[in-house]
């Protein structure tokens, strides 16, 4: 039998981790962001290096704290429960990328937060390998960021400064930034093609673990207002419609954690169904963070449905780490046809 709870050690890790986020990123820091246009706290990036999220599974000759992928599956969590961005998950990826290519300057460089690194996802038909082709969607992207972006042959990073026609477009997540550009034949800094390093299955898993988190945020933040929401004289949660929700919502939230816990088991410990059970916790924490975040919102009633309510930020953010992890269907074709490759 598996143990999937976190042992006393890592426990200390999660409530380090969640003590620092809740005081430096409360989720209420993204209102007044959306009003300032304003989405990220560039002076607490160096504050996440110095927690060491960046470098918590890189191996210690490497500049980083000798964990395992368990432990940075455990941060991501949190991670998600904040509302992180997305680029705190590409940088703690692409400090792996570039330890695993022996480039430990770069690999420092990330971890100690000098380097920040972004999410670049390939849209539609094109190639990442040595050199990138087709469309690109940059996530929270600054100009000095490096890209992260992964596909069928591997992982690569690769400086934004190479991409074609460049332009903003207006995201469904407001707290983030998004981008298209073109790379026509873009040289990439690093590849790491998935026959020798499949560390693409690595970032699934991660961004896996972030919708898990979110799904466990949403949980509670229902409960939380069906405690002191009063409908009728009492408390909404006394009603069955309510309570059977709530219950519903706390079974898939442990259902994602569960499953993301033990795919990361079965990475560590070098499991024969280790991709399998990858693809499993994507389909199972995306469903929950989506699921999860949409009945929060009924739960809080009309309240629900303006932008004072902090629950549609999770649900616009379930939306976005979904299409970044590839989508429900390609985990489903995965699962269906017993395909794993990346």
């Amino acid at each position: 039998m598996i143990d999937l709870l976190p042992d006393a050690d890592q426990r200390q890790i999660i409530d380090s981790i969640a003590g620092y986020l809740g005081n430096q990123f409360p989720v209420s820091r993204l209102s007044t962001e959306y009003l300032d246009g304003e989405n990220e706290h560039r002076d607490s990036w160096k504050g996440l290096a110095e927690q060491g999220l960046f470098g918590l599974s890189v191996a210690e000759n490497m500049g980083g704290a000798g964990f395992t992928l368990v432990e940075d599956v455990l941060a991501a969590r949190e991670f998600g429960r904040f509302l992180l961005s997305p680029s705190v998950l590409a940088s703690s990826l692409a400090a792996h990328v570039a330890a695993t290519a022996g480039d430990a300057e770069l690999a420092a460089a990330i971890i100690d937060g000098s380097t920040r690194v972004s999410f670049a996802r390939l849209a539609g038909p094109g190639r990442i390998g040595v050199r990138i082709v087709g469309e690109i969607h940059l996530v929270d992207a600054h100009p000095d960021d490096l890209l992260l972006g992964w596909g069928n042959n591997g992982i690569a990073l690769f400086a934004r400064a190479g991409l074609a026609d460049l332009r903003s477009v207006t995201p469904m997540d407001g707290s983030v930034r998004l981008e298209r550009a073109w790379a026509n034949g873009l040289a990439t800094r690093i590849f790491l093609p998935t026959s020798t390093a499949p560390l693409a299955r690595r970032a699934n898993l991660m961004m896996a673990a972030a919708q898990a988190g979110n799904a466990d945020a949403t949980c509670k933040m229902a409960v939380e207002y069906a405690k002191v929401r009063e409908q009728f004289g009492k408390p909404i949660g006394a009603f069955q419609a309510i309570a059977h929700h709530c219950a519903d919502m706390a079974i898939r939230a442990r259902a994602a954690s569960a499953q993301t816990a033990f795919a990361s088991i079965a990475v560590r410990d070098g499991r024969a169904d280790a991709d399998l059970q990858i693809a499993s916790a994507s389909l199972v924490a995306s469903d929950a963070a989506l699921r999860n975040a949409t009945i929060a919102i009924r739960v809080h009633g009309g309240m629900g449905f303006t932008a004072e309510c902090d629950v549609h930020l999770y649900l616009k953010r379930a939306h976005l780490l979904d299409h970044l992890n590839g989508g429900a269907r390609l985990h489903q074709e995965k699962l269906l046809s017993g395909t794993f490759t990346e």
